[in-house]
């Protein structure tokens, strides 16, 4: 069976006993409040993942009681999502979003509050599969994928999956020491999934070390054994009526600020070191190997690294080589008695040490060096902020511009609408054989048709002329009104004339005349 922190996986499915629901709890990195729960079923310490077919091809409902237990305490002022796996294949099914409606519906667990992992081996996504997630996370169900899966490393990052979230394995830091560029792989990956608007969760994390290592490499939440085994909704219900932040054990790392790391297997030297340094303002941390410097840096932002080279286990050199994978962008001195000038200027050329200072010390240029390497990290941090505000700038513009473009291309759009409709409005009244005149509120005949303009062919043409000056006084009171009827006769015919107000204040309306043939008139 699979442990609550193992990859997503699913039973294959067996009739027998229904095993009793699990939820593994989630923790906010930053709140240390329980955001979420992955569903699992097991009994006793075993628990094995759960996909959304197996619940929903039971018949017991003891899984379905999950979903009815967050909704509930959802209605009561919780903001808890459940995460459940379900493979891929089964949401591209013509009926899976009529039945997990059916079960959200019965279970009443809003929408947005349930987050599917998508299970799968395949590395690619078809159109068809596309326009099924699309189709279910326009409902509001949250999407995630783990970084590890094969469909995210062809799929995610190319933006093509609907993503809103991912998993990063914390086994990729289980040995920092051992293997220091997993931290950098999850740094990465996070920074990654951030620009993308990605939410990150650890997944399986099993030690305190590891979870403040997954924690300083900037993950949006925690899940795994140390901060809190699969357990009985009984045993959830109880994590969720602790106080957060500290009974969780998220752990701290380092104040933000100038901080100094200092390396060195000699007490005394570190002593000295700290009093002297100590009036600078710094915030200093402190390791007696290059295995605990590594330690030190996987759960803590550092600026300037100053190490001995000589050391047991791990040269300074060595150490600095792997903390350059940790942590770029820190400052590396070496502070050494000895010198093993090949290995030193290799580092040098690779560009794993700024300087390199030597034992016994001068006082005042040891704090020049360190003072100078603060001001050079101030100096690149500034440049990589300016250089993320401009790139976010120019997302921002980019976005704006295309905005404007469709803002426009809509514009002009509406604007061929309305001259096609105003030429074929035009082209309909003049071909129409009722006769209609517009008349402006001062008085002037604003719009004729040819049927009008015939009608009174001895006082054409008719547009720009007044209406006291051609029409007769039985259309002109009621033009006065704004509006009415009546019958009259032109022309030796029988007209029934209506006058109807148009659009506008009561005191400047246009109004319409339209003369409605009756008979002919016979003398």
């Amino acid at each position: 069976m699979d442990r609550p922190d193992a990859p997503p996986s699913s039973p294959s499915g067996c009739a027998g006993p229904v095993p009793r629901p699990l939820l593994q709890p989630r923790f906010d990195c930053r709140s240390g409040e329980l955001v979420a729960g992955q569903l699992y079923a097991g009994s006793g310490t075993s628990a094995q993942s759960v996909t959304l077919q197996d619940i929903l091809a039971l018949e017991d409902a003891a899984l379905r009681t999950v979903f009815t237990q967050l909704a509930a305490w959802n209605r009561g002022g919780r903001r808890l999502t459940l995460a459940v796996n379900v493979r891929l294949e089964l949401l591209c099914q013509a009926e899976f979003p009529q039945r997990l409606g059916a079960l959200l519906l019965d279970t009443r667990l809003e929408p947005c509050r349930l987050e599917l992992n998508i299970v799968t081996h395949q590395g690619e996504l078809s159109d068809a599969e596309l326009a099924a997630l699309q189709h279910l996370r326009q409902s509001g169900i949250r999407f995630v994928t783990s970084a590890a899966s094969p469909i995210c490393a062809h799929q995610a990052w190319i933006r093509r999956m609907p993503l809103d979230g991912l998993e990063v394995p914390a086994r990729l830091v289980q040995d920092v020491t051992a293997d220091p560029e997993g931290v950098a792989i999850v740094r990465a990956l996070v920074t990654r999934a951030h620009n993308m608007k990605l939410t990150v969760n650890a997944k399986g994390v099993r030690t305190s070390h590891v979870l403040s290592v997954m924690k300083a490499c900037g993950c949006d939440s925690l899940q795994g054994p140390q901060p809190g085994e699969a357990c009985s909704l009984e045993a959830f219900a109880h994590r969720l009526a602790e106080t957060p932040p500290v009974s969780q054990g998220l752990g701290q790392t380092a104040a933000s600020g100038r901080t100094l790391l200092l390396v060195d297997d000699e007490q005394n030297i570190v002593s000295s070191l700290r009093r002297l340094l100590r009036r600078d303002g710094y915030t200093i941390l402190t390791a007696a190997s290059g295995r605990e410097g590594l330690e030190v840096l996987a759960s803590n932002p550092v600026d300037v690294i100053l190490s001995d080279q000589r050391m047991p286990g791990m040269t300074g050199v060595e150490f600095l080589r792997k903390a350059k994978d940790m942590h770029p962008e820190s400052v590396r001195l070496v502070l050494s008695g000895y010198t093993d000038l090949q290995s030193v200027t290799d580092a040098i050329n690779e560009g794993a040490i700024y300087k390199f200072l030597t034992k016994p010390w001068d006082d005042a240029m040891l704090r020049a060096n360190i003072e100078e390497a603060f001001r050079r990290k101030a100096l690149s941090d500034e440049n990589l902020r300016l250089s993320t505000e401009l790139q976010r700038a120019n997302r921002e513009l980019a976005h704006i511009n295309e905005q404007l473009r469709g803002t426009v291309a809509e514009r002009e759009r509406r604007l061929d609408l309305d001259e096609r409709a105003l030429s074929l409005a035009q082209e309909a009244l003049a071909a129409m054989p009722m006769p209609v005149m517009g008349i402006a509120p001062d008085g002037m005949i604003a719009l004729s048709n040819l049927a009008a303009e015939q009608l009174m062919a001895d006082r054409a043409p008719l547009l720009g002329q007044y209406a006291q000056e051609i029409l007769p006084g039985e259309i002109l009171s009621l033009i006065a009104r704004g509006e009415g009827h009546t019958d009259l006769l032109l022309d030796g015919r029988s007209f029934h004339v209506d006058i109807r107000p148009l659009a506008g204040p009561t005191s400047h309306r246009n109004c319409l005349l339209t003369f409605t043939c009756c008979h002919a008139h016979h003398d």
